[in-house]
C-alpha cells in the first residue's frame, strides 16, 4: 500500500479520536498545523527507534584526513548526511565486531571515529518518502505522533498516555514482523558443519 502524509495525518486522528479528517497536508486548520508541526520529528523518532528494513543503507566512509581526539581509535571518518542513527560499521577477514563511536571533531564536525579502513557503515537512512514507509512503520509513526500531538489536539493527558502504550506495542509487534524479513547465515556458530 503507498501511503501520503495526508493518510498519515488522517490515521492519527482516527487515533486520537477525531472524527474530521483533512483533504490534504497542507491545509491550514489547527489540526494539520499541529501534525506538521510534530510530523518530521516523529519520523526521525520512529526511524531511530528500530532497525526498519526500507531504511537500511550501506555507505563506504570518506576519512576526513584528521587523527581522532580520541586515541583510542586510529581513523576518523565523516558522518553521512543522511544518517540518522549509525547502526554498525561491517566486519571483515577475523573481525566479528568493529568498534566505533559517534563524536564531534576539533572542527565540531559529527564523525566516526573508527580502527579500520576502509570502513562501511550500515545505518538508518533518512527516509522521507512516503511511498517507502513500510505498513507496520506507517502504524509506529501514527500512534507515536499522536502522543505527540495529543496535548494540543485533544488536551487530554490520558489520551496521550494510551497513544505511547499502543505504539511501545505496535513498535514490538512491528520488530518482530520486519526481524523476520530476510536470512543471513550465522557462520560463526557452524564450525561443526566444516567439520563433517
Amino acid at each position: 500500500m503507498n501511503y501520503t502524509k495526508s493518510k498519515i495525518f488522517n490515521i492519527t486522528l482516527k487515533n486520537l479520536r477525531v472524527s474530521v479528517g483533512i483533504q490534504n497536508a497542507n491545509q491550514s486548520n489547527k489540526n494539520t498545523i499541529v501534525l506538521n508541526e510534530f510530523y518530521d520529528s516523529a519520523r526521525e523518532q520512529v526511524l531511530k527507534d528500530f532497525d526498519w528494513n526500507f531504511a537500511n543503507y550501506y555507505r563506504e566512509l570518506s576519512l576526513t584526513g584528521n587523527i581522532p581526539l580520541n586515541p583510542k581509535f586510529l581513523y576518523e571518518f565523516d558522518y553521512p548526511n543522511d544518517c540518522l542513527f549509525a547502526r554498525e560499521i561491517l566486519p571483515y577477514a577475523d573481525r566479528n565486531i568493529v568498534e566505533f563511536e559517534i563524536a564531534a571533531n576539533s572542527s565540531g564536525q559529527k564523525v566516526i571515529n573508527t580502527n579500520i579502513t576502509p570502513a562501511v557503515l550500515r545505518y538508518t537512512k533518512s527516509v522521507d518518502n512516503e511511498t517507502f514507509f513500510s505498513t507496520e512503520f506507517v502504524m509506529a509513526l501514527c500512534w507515536y505522533l499522536a502522543f505527540l500531538a495529543a496535548p494540543a489536539i485533544t488536551g487530554n493527558r490520558n489520551i496521550q498516555s494510551d497513544c505511547l502504550s499502543v505504539y511501545t506495542s505496535i513498535l514490538a509487534k512491528a520488530k518482530a514482523m520486519n526481524a523476520s524479513e530476510g536470512f543471513i547465515r550465522n557462520t560463526d556458530n557452524c564450525s561443526w558443519l566444516d567439520e563433517r
